[in-house]
């Protein structure tokens, strides 16, 4: 019986030696799968910046929009979008009122200022001067054209990872906790608040250096000496521990004696005793075992209960983990395909952007070339009238008047669309002038289409050209009518928004858009009308109008929905509105008639010649110039020159304005009359107190410009006017 009594004590040492074994092991498969639950929380996080990263509106030199749409993704005080320069100055906080001055550096090391332009860094946690917790925050670059602009970060508290602990139905006894690199608490499942922001002890932190994964005898910071499991997760560097008591562990050791004793008691019981506890020890240890196969497989664990308190806490803990992994890689899955769909969305919108700017700068350059001809055939028609009396009713010449005049409707159009329309905005209060406008309206739309007008009291005031304004209202007027051929309500509105501009809104009950339609509406030339029922012009020239008067224009329509136009417009307060207000145009009157040596600037050969026989009908003396560089070089050799008529956009190195700047530094007796059909030059010159004429400009306008700028000049005795 001694040998049998020896047998069962090596047996039931060797059994809960096994046991303790599958125990460390399942600790271990229960850190590592702690560890994979907080980098998929992380993970979660890097999906949220790196989409914020992609939104278009990083792109602009403006970034208020980007704080708006940030204040959206971290709308609480628990998390922050933070948008930093390259060395980490915050350039925008969404805990801060935009534009607030001395916003702090971000919590980053050079070295990790380093590595985020290159990729992802997730800081160690720090305590937050702003929002007075400890948080830790996910930074991305923000790439733009290949070259990192900004670096942009995701942060929030840390307590916000407690949450990983709720989750798991840990043990009250265990010890658990999430660490940075540093092997700080970032959050635990006891006293969190007492230990967040502490470092663990010196022996934890040297063996989490030396191995991803571990088990050892150490100190809690509570001083409770426990059997830590550690697991680190590789893409970020943070740490899963979990800390068991070592008094609610039994050594191999303590249970062989004690098992020893009572073989020594019930002997002749030994044998009987040693098998019914060896099959009852052996079958739970399987049991953890499966279970650990089971999570390495990415499978769930149900428990069994198997009669001995450990081997079930650890099979409660291994189910509870299975079942957290399960949910976490369903959430971080429904998470990453909502990212992509944003991303793809935000792809989308950045592509229909640039498109419609390739379009818009074809666009102009073509109405550009455009108006140049029909200035050619313009003045060549007046200069048939002018030759001979005759012509004066000619039926034929009045009728290629009348084609210029649909030509440079059509180039307005397409300008208006490319923002190089030249426009003359003035105050227009939307309380007088939409009812005005809708007024005139009903007539075109017919008895079949109702048509209302609401404008809020309140509303400010606008600065906009009143003739595009009008173009755009008639353009979506017809649009709504065609889209109701059986009638319909048409409703247009005005209002003030919240962010101090001002819409405008026309909506319609018809027929509404297909979606497949819907991204183009704005191009120019597109349109679903039958040929001969519409240019595809009408939405290109509202879209053009809005933007080139400081705003946005946006379209919403579904099959069988109605569409409605939505036009933001930039607003004048009502100080600034009378202020502009007063600032009336000079009334057109009878110029004087003078006549002197012009020198014409044009490297358009065809526009130049018609241009001075027109002049020289009208008695100038013409000098040419193919070039800005080649008139400064006429006007350095020769005096004898009484104005310049001069195009902006030429080759070389000085275009007309440069030209002009240069004649008021070195011939400020000689006055310069410029052309253009581009509006940021239109406005440049004018901003300049330059005599500025739109192209196509109708030969009396030329005419009356040049003998004013001429009577002017000799009026005031100058000594360069002829």
């Amino acid at each position: 019986m001694i040998p049998t009594a020896v047998a069962a004590v090596g047996t039931i040492y060797y059994v809960y030696a096994e046991r303790q074994h599958q125990f460390e092991s399942g600790l271990g498969e229960a850190t590592r799968a702690l560890a994979f639950v907080v980098e998929r929380e992380i993970a979660s996080r890097e999906g949220i910046v790196r989409t914020l990263s992609l939104s278009p509106t990083l792109d602009r030199e403006d970034l208020q929009p980007f704080y708006e749409y940030a204040r959206g993704i971290a709308p609480t005080e628990q998390t922050v979008v933070v948008l930093t320069d390259l060395d980490g100055q915050q350039i925008v906080n969404t805990r801060r009122p935009f534009g607030s001055p001395s916003l702090p550096h971000i919590a980053l090391t050079p070295a990790q200022l380093q590595q985020a332009r290159a990729g992802t860094v997730v800081s160690d946690v720090y305590y937050a001067s702003i929002g007075r917790h400890y948080s830790f925050a996910v930074v991305v670059p923000v790439v733009r054209g290949g070259q990192v602009k900004y670096l942009l970060a995701y942060a929030g508290y840390a307590s916000r990872l407690q949450k990983v602990f709720e989750d798991q139905k840990l043990p009250a006894s265990w010890i658990a906790a999430v660490l940075d690199r540093k092997g700080v608490v970032v959050a635990r499942n006891r006293e969190a608040e007492k230990y967040v922001g502490q470092a663990v002890g010196d022996r934890l932190r040297g063996q989490i250096g030396e191995a991803r994964a571990g088990l050892l005898e150490s100190t809690a910071l509570d001083g409770t000496r426990i059997l830590a499991s550690f697991s680190t997760a590789p893409a970020y560097g943070w740490t899963f521990v979990i800390g068991v008591p070592t008094s609610q562990i039994r050594s191999p050791a303590a249970a062989a004696s004690g098992f020893a004793l009572l073989s020594a008691a019930l002997l002749f019981l030994a044998l009987w005793a040693a098998s019914r506890l060896g099959r009852g020890l052996v079958e739970p240890v399987l049991q953890v075992e499966e279970a650990a196969e089971r999570i390495a497989r990415a499978e769930t664990v149900e428990v069994r209960e198997t009669g001995l308190v450990e081997t079930d806490k650890v099979l409660q803990v291994l189910s509870t983990t299975s079942h957290a992994v399960q949910r976490a890689s369903a959430d971080m899955k429904a998470r990453v395909e909502e990212a992509l769909a944003e991303a793809d969305k935000a792809h989308q919108v950045a592509l229909q952007s640039q498109r419609l700017e390739a379009l818009g700068q074809l666009t102009g350059g073509v109405a550009h070339d455009f108006n140049n001809l029909l200035m050619v055939v313009s003045n060549y028609a007046y200069l048939l009238r002018a030759r001979d009396p005759r012509l004066a009713d000619n039926a034929e010449i009045a009728g290629i008047q009348r084609a210029v005049a649909a030509g440079a409707k059509l180039t307005r159009q397409l300008l208006a669309f490319a923002r190089r329309q030249p426009v003359r905005p003035e105050p227009v209060r939307l309380q007088e002038r939409l009812p005005e406008l809708v007024s005139l309206l009903k007539a075109s739309l017919g008895a079949k289409v109702t048509v209302t007008c609401e404008v809020a009291e309140d509303t400010f005031p606008v600065r906009v050209d009143p003739a595009e304004f009008e173009l755009a209202l008639i353009n979506l007027a017809v649009n709504a009518r065609d889209a109701m051929p059986d009638g319909g309500k048409l409703r247009v509105s005005a209002g003030n928004r919240d962010d101090g501009t001002v819409q405008v809104t026309v909506a319609d009950t018809g027929k509404g858009i297909p979606p497949e339609v819907l991204p183009r509406v704005f191009e120019p030339f597109f349109t679903t009308k039958p040929v001969g029922h519409g240019t595809g012009l009408g939405l290109s020239q509202v879209f053009g109008f809005a933007q080139q008067a400081g705003g946005a224009a946006r379209i919403e329509s579904s099959t069988g929905a109605g569409t409605t136009i939505v036009l933001v417009l930039p607003a004048l307060r009502h100080d600034q509105a009378a202020e502009r207000g007063g600032n009336g145009e000079a009334s057109d009157g009878a110029v004087a008639v003078a006549r002197g040596t012009v020198l014409l600037v044009e490297d358009n050969k065809e526009l130049a010649a018609v241009t001075a026989l027109v002049l020289r009908e009208a008695g100038y003396v013409i000098v040419q110039a193919e070039s800005g560089d080649a008139a400064r070089a006429l006007l350095e050799q020769r005096a004898a020159i009484d104005v310049v008529l001069s195009d902006v956009r030429m080759p070389g190195e000085m275009d007309g304005i440069a030209l002009a700047q240069w004649l008021r530094r070195n011939r400020a007796d000689l006055p310069v009359i410029l052309m253009t059909g581009y509006t940021e030059e239109l406005e440049q010159a004018r901003q300049l107190g330059l005599e500025v004429l739109p192209k196509p400009s109708p030969p009396k306008a030329l005419l009356d410009a040049l003998g004013r700028e001429l009577a002017i000049t000799r009026s005031a005795g100058r000594p360069g006017a002829a």
